[in-house]
């Protein structure tokens, strides 16, 4: 029985690993692992920024987010048709990055090809539905004589910009704050896994079971939250240790007893040892 729960346990959470625990998009994922380049886009390093994407492009050719950030670099240069090329390149791959849609509309527009921007903004709002892709499109809308749907567009627009603002479950203060819907899910799971790990402490004979729980546990605790992690693994230590000494209590056999405190604190040892390398884990996977 122990056996059968400590590797549904295991199977459990691999496959919520690979399909649940990180839920961010592609794009996102893309953009956290070019976080180098884009620091130095937005501090106007625009020479070492387009080294640093050109590089990355020769290493992920089929990342769309960038030759989204290699367009923008061309812009900025004053190269629309080289901003364009890379574009079309980006969607190639991925034609799910709004901001690909986005940025070529904004190209066309300052071309006055109203038309053609109009269709890129359309695609923007479809994949992203943001309050500048909404903007734009109002603008485009206005210059195509279209002045009562362009202002339905800069009222969404508008609209979307100050629930962005307000709403505390958005993408940026998400990001920045220390608690967020990631780091509330995993602790739901953290807290289920504790329950799980106790019942195991009690219930095995020796402490093979709670170790290898314990382990496997953690681990997956580390890779799903590689910088806070430790938190998590704290979460769990001290919630088997309570369980233990004031809910299910110790045994009362002294046999007993001393198993159950070896695989106590032998799990609680092993929950901050695993946290430790499942980050390491994660981190080396998303530096390749």
């Amino acid at each position: 029985m122990l056996e059968l729960l400590t590797v549904a346990s295991f199977t459990g959470y691999i496959i919520y690993l690979k399909y649940y625990a990180d839920q961010r998009s592609a794009a996102e994922k893309q953009a956290d692992q070019l976080r180098e380049g884009i620091d130095l886009y937005n501090s106007e390093q625009y020479a070492a920024a387009l080294a640093y994407f050109n590089k990355a492009v020769g290493a992920q050719p089929k990342w769309g987010v960038a030759y989204l950030y290699l367009a923008r670099i061309y812009r900025m240069l004053g190269d629309p048709l080289a901003a364009l090329k890379q574009l079309e390149i980006g969607k190639s791959y991925d034609d799910t990055i709004a901001d690909l849609h986005l940025e070529t509309g904004q190209i066309h527009y300052q071309q006055t090809a109203f038309k053609t921007a109009f269709q890129d903004f359309d695609k923007a709002i479809f994949h992203g539905a943001s309050s500048e892709a909404f903007h734009w499109r109002g603008l485009t809308r206005r210059q195509l004589g279209q002045e009562e749907a362009a202002q339905q567009d800069l009222t969404r627009a508008a609209s979307l910009a100050v629930a962005a603002q307000q709403a505390p479950g958005t993408l940026q203060p998400t990001d920045t704050g220390f608690i967020n819907r990631s780091l509330v899910i995993h602790g739901a799971f953290t807290i289920a896994n504790a329950l799980l790990l106790l019942f195991v402490i009690k219930q095995s004979p020796v402490i093979h079971w709670p170790y290898l729980l314990a382990a496997f546990s953690a681990g997956a605790i580390g890779f799903a939250e590689p910088h806070k992690g430790w938190v998590l693994a704290l979460l769990q230590a001290m919630l088997i240790w309570a369980g233990y000494m004031y809910v299910v209590g110790p045994a009362e056999s002294s046999v007993d007893r001393e198993v159950e405190s070896f695989s106590l604190y032998g799990a609680m040892g092993l929950t901050f040892v695993g946290s430790f390398l499942g980050s390491i884990l994660k981190r080396a996977q998303a530096g390749r």
